[in-house]
């Protein structure tokens, strides 16, 4: 293993340095890593699998994801709940109610005839989230989000979050006949967002976990993010403080990764196998947060989407350009002006009154 290790270390430097490539022994043993990324949580937990990819063809690691494993949950006292049959992009979802916190629990994957299991563990019970709030320090200044959180006397110091947004968009002229009037966007995070209070007063914490500048169309109607806390332990703080070190370096999670960064999940039928992943077990506490037109941060671009006739485009341009579209008998826009760029179905609960 401390060859292994070697190796991988080694490779992580030629990458950053060499301009010709290079091959060391050992290179096909570090790659096809089996990643595990989740957390097991009360009534629905979601766990996401995949591989990583060989550097020697891509020049960079991508994810494979596993659709086809075995996925459990499994209590200390026997019980066993399976992830449902239908996954995509690697995605596994158990349901197992409230998780119990006097009993420990753990995941299993049987995948590629190997079966592979995290630690048991208690469940760590998680604080309520104080308050999501925005914060804009002038015009032309990005809008960042921010998260609040405390743990009475000190039982939680540390924290990982998730968020989905929603937001609405209209296009910036309307009306345009044929054209949509409204829209709507949708994303999740994807960056590792953690936190740790274990050197602020009190057990409280403040962490920004989103930016977006002020043009960004998010701002321009109505936007909303729902954000999820979970209380991890140290062990996962320093397991995850690490993976996202090693992303910002590299670029990915799936570059090679130093044996340390394993975290606590082996492979029981090989142990020398690698993986990499982490999986905690805590209670989900969440808040949602709006923000509308109303709280003026979008900012719009010099956009001109001002009106013109076919003549005046020709005296302008000598044609009427592509990029123009045309609204009335004699009426051309820019395209862009018109179009919503919004590709999400509208929410169920989305409110109609704001």
């Amino acid at each position: 293993m401390q060859t292994k290790s070697f190796w991988i270390l080694c490779l992580c430097f030629i990458l950053c340095g060499c301009v010709t490539d290079y091959k060391p022994p050992y290179i096909d043993e570090i790659t096809d890593i089996l990643v595990v990324e989740g957390i097991i949580t009360d009534d629905e937990s979601t766990i996401t699998l995949s591989q990583s990819v060989s550097l020697l063809d891509g020049k960079y690691y991508a994810p494979i994801y596993i659709d086809t494993a075995n996925v459990y949950i499994e209590c200390d006292n026997g019980m066993r709940w399976q992830a449902e049959p239908y996954n995509i992009n690697g995605r596994y979802t158990i349901k197992t109610g409230k998780l119990n916190l006097e009993r420990k629990y753990r995941l299993k994957i049987e995948f590629d005839r190997h079966e592979y299991r995290s630690d048991f563990s208690y469940p760590i019970n998680t604080p309520e989230i104080d308050s999501v709030f925005w914060r804009k320090s002038g015009k032309g200044q990005p809008v960042n989000i921010y998260v609040a959180t405390h743990s009475a006397e000190d039982e939680v110091l540390f924290y990982r979050w998730s968020y989905r947004e929603d937001w609405e968009i209209w296009p910036e002229y309307y009306p345009a006949p044929g054209f949509p009037q409204q829209c709507w966007s949708s994303a999740n995070s994807r960056d590792i967002l953690i936190g740790s209070a274990e050197k602020t007063e009190f057990g409280q914490l403040t962490d920004k976990i989103f930016e977006a500048l002020p043009s960004d169309k998010r701002w321009s109607v109505l936007y909303r993010i729902a954000v999820k806390q979970n209380a991890i332990s140290k062990r996962a703080h320093d397991y995850f403080t690490n993976i996202k070190k090693n992303s910002q370096n590299m670029g990915s999670i799936f570059a090679p990764t130093p044996s340390e960064l394993r975290g606590n999940i082996i492979c029981t039928t090989d142990p020398k196998r690698p993986v990499i992943g982490y999986i905690d077990i805590s209670s989900t506490t969440q808040k949602t947060k709006y923000i509308s037109r109303f709280d003026y941060l979008y900012e719009r671009n010099n956009l001109d989407c001002s009106v013109y006739t076919a003549q005046q485009l020709i005296e302008k341009y000598g044609t009427i350009p592509i990029a123009y579209v045309k609204i009335g008998p004699d009426d051309y826009i820019l395209l862009v002006c018109v179009l919503c760029e919004g590709t999400a179905p509208k929410p169920d609960d989305w409110p109609d009154n704001y």
